[in-house]
């Protein structure tokens, strides 16, 4: 009984947490647009927010997302400027979870978030964590503009959301401080041994010990000095982030391609004001959220080809794996064990993911 009284007000406190935080959030961004009225009035105006930096490159997805929205549309009948979108980055505004939680309150009308955030109130956004559930971008990218893509955009209009679309941030690899002498490893028996840090996610921890690691989770903002002081071996994570914290300085000389899970960001609005716009203006903000995919691709590949050289240029061993049956094969008991975890997760979604 004493627990249940817990779970009641602990369940109590977080709703009137995330209250507070709206009406905190309308005081600030209200006190914000005071200060950048212009001249010219627009016709639609609504606030975007994100946590990213532009050194991300991900923040691209946004910035181009604003910008196309701003320009003129013929075909829908709107001039340039007629659209004014108020651009809030860098986490000025809240973290990705706040700005999630504000969006569902109508506070920010546009998010951008990682698809890992959703978790916290749509569970089948798990799914998209799961190791080698994509063979490769081709299919990540076909499932994610596919019919499995929309079957999780519209699975938030329950939360009062509206999914705009899916950005592709690429594949996880590992990073480690390894003997020089040795050559990195390519088997999941070679990686035994490495203390590997990952996302306090039991899906994350689960795959990395599928993989022979030891998975150590510490938050991100200690990484760098756990590297450096022996915490860990080394961690998880995309070319582009490997090159923008300088892990090579913490000691890593190995990365391996080991491609065993995705990232990506959503773009999301708040349903209830994407129903009450003129439908001009709704059409060309779903329109643009999808027309923005190959150009934001374009960037992101690039950006990765060019992390990779950058690593190789400071001396950090870029390895692939000729072979990742090993990995995928290891990786079943996870996704077993995923649906243990998450029952409320269909199998269909599943099937469909992995028959794109």
């Amino acid at each position: 009984m004493i627990l249940f009284i817990n779970k009641v007000v602990c369940f109590v406190l977080e709703k009137w947490v995330s209250l507070i935080m709206a009406v905190v959030l309308i005081v600030i961004l209200n006190g914000c647009d005071a200060g950048t009225e212009e001249n010219s009035t627009p016709k639609l105006r609504f606030r975007l927010a994100l946590e990213l930096k532009p050194e991300t490159k991900i923040w691209d997805v946004s910035r181009l997302f604003k910008e196309n929205l701003e320009s003129a549309s013929p075909k829908h009948g709107i001039k340039e400027g007629e659209i004014r979108v108020d651009f809030y980055d860098q986490g000025s505004i809240g973290t990705e979870r706040q700005l999630l939680e504000a969006s569902k309150f109508g506070v920010i009308e546009v998010v951008q978030v990682n698809t890992a955030v959703v978790t916290t109130i749509e569970p089948s956004y798990a799914i998209l964590n799961l190791p080698y559930l994509f063979d490769d971008e081709e299919h990540h990218q076909r499932a994610l503009n596919g019919e499995a893509g929309e079957q999780l955009l519209q699975s938030l209009e329950h939360q009062q959301l509206k999914g705009l679309g899916f950005y592709s941030a690429g594949f996880r690899n590992m990073f480690y401080h390894y003997p020089e002498e040795r050559p990195c490893p390519e088997t999941p028996e070679n990686f035994k041994g490495l203390k590997i840090r990952v996302m306090e996610s039991r899906t994350m921890i689960s795959t990395m010990e599928a993989m022979g690691v030891s998975a150590v989770p510490i938050p991100f903002s200690e990484l760098y000095q756990g590297i450096k002081t022996g915490v860990v071996d080394g961690a998880e994570n995309s070319p582009k982030v490997f090159t923008s914290y300088k892990y090579e300085e913490a000691g890593c000389n190995c990365y391996t391609l080991t491609e065993h899970s995705t990232d990506q960001h959503v773009l999301i609005a708040n349903n209830n004001w994407l129903e009450s716009l003129d439908p001009n203006y709704k059409d060309r903000i779903l329109e643009v959220a999808k027309n923005i995919i190959p150009e934001y691709n374009a960037i992101w590949q690039e950006t990765t080809e060019k992390a990779l050289i950058e690593m190789q240029e400071a001396s950090v061993r870029v390895n692939k794996i000729s072979d990742k049956s090993p990995f995928v094969i290891a990786a079943d008991q996870v996704h077993e064990e995923f649906f243990n975890m998450y029952p409320e997760v269909s199998r269909e979604l599943y099937d469909r993911i992995k028959s794109n």
